[in-house]
């Protein structure tokens, strides 16, 4: 009985999966939140849900510019743990994202099903629904109000102890907006990824990581870059994103992230990171281009390094 119950929740979980990956193509309200896919990959794939097999809380602060007050700030929170013997995994994100042209403040659930393929690997399955507050303008893009849009995800993420491979759509359902131009930059991406660990020697370990990005009338987008820890304790990243310009806007994306984490104890990582380019930046702009972020993990009870 018990064998059954768990094939019929992995079947629930991958209809609904395929169902949504070949779906229509609709909007997305959440660029700020998938552009911090390294330091929380829920971000953009549900199924990472319990994939630590521990309670993490994420904490990010963003901002352009730190000697201006009153400067534009977005602030992201995402906490994730297990239940079942590690069987489900369950998450929770808010975002309040006012650097971007269509500010938006949203938060999403996400329950994730964990299947062991083998005694090294395990496959999960994960959904994601919430709530986007996004400014809807009126024809001549003067005013707007703030309307609640419905959001839902999917996503898949296989992994072993040092490599993982993962596909989402963090983005399904498709809301209306009717000939206004604010819909051309709300896209629905499908994301493809993939990562490990590698010892480079007693005290050093590698996080290589790729990202390869879909989405209609935008290029293919390519991430590169990969994180060295040393003795657990510091660790220094970078990343370089090639691709993914818009039919829309004539402004370069390619951009440089740089990262600085250290592991403070046990229990708490915090993190600085620099982007060399505001990615969501959909029109031509000569102001600077540069943006900050700030970042505080917590984890309760660790069971080991948290490498991702």
């Amino acid at each position: 009985m018990h064998i059954c119950s768990t094939r019929k929740v992995a079947a629930t979980v991958a209809g609904i999966f395929f169902l949504a990956l070949a779906g229509s193509d609709c909007l997305a309200q959440k660029g700020i939140l998938y552009e911090q896919y390294v330091q929380n990959p829920m971000a953009i794939n549900p199924a990472f849900a319990g994939v630590r097999e521990s309670f993490n809380m994420t904490a990010m602060f963003r901002r352009k510019w730190f000697r201006i007050q009153g400067a534009p700030s977005s602030q992201t929170f995402a906490a994730d743990g297990t239940f079942g013997n590690g069987k489900y995994g369950i998450g929770f994100q808010a975002l309040n994202d006012q650097t971007s042209a269509f500010s938006t403040t949203g938060v999403y659930a996400s329950f994730a099903y964990h299947l062991g393929l083998s005694d090294t690997w395990k496959l999960g399955l994960g959904i994601q629904g919430g709530v986007n507050v996004v400014p809807v303008f009126d024809q001549s893009l003067v005013s707007s109000n703030n309307t609640a849009l419905g959001s839902f995800g999917v996503g898949a993420w296989l992994r072993s102890d040092n490599l993982y491979v993962g596909v989402s759509k963090p983005e399904v359902l498709s809301p209306t907006f009717g000939d206004q131009r604010i819909g051309y930059y709300y896209q629905r991406p499908l994301y493809f990824t993939a990562g490990g660990s590698y010892d480079l020697g007693e005290e050093i370990m590698l996080l290589p990581h790729v990202l390869v990005v879909q989405q209609k009338d935008y290029d293919l987008r390519v991430d590169l870059g990969a994180r060295v820890w040393f003795s657990e304790k510091i660790g220094i990243g970078a990343s370089y994103r090639m691709g993914g310009g818009s039919k829309f806007s004539t402004s370069k994306v390619n951009y440089m992230q740089l990262s600085a984490e250290v592991q403070v104890g046990k229990n708490v990582k915090l993190g600085y990171f620099y982007g060399t380019r505001q990615v969501e930046i959909i029109t031509p702009y000569n102001g600077p281009q540069g943006i900050h972020e700030l970042m505080l993990k917590f984890t309760p009870n660790p069971d080991g390094f948290q490498k991702f």
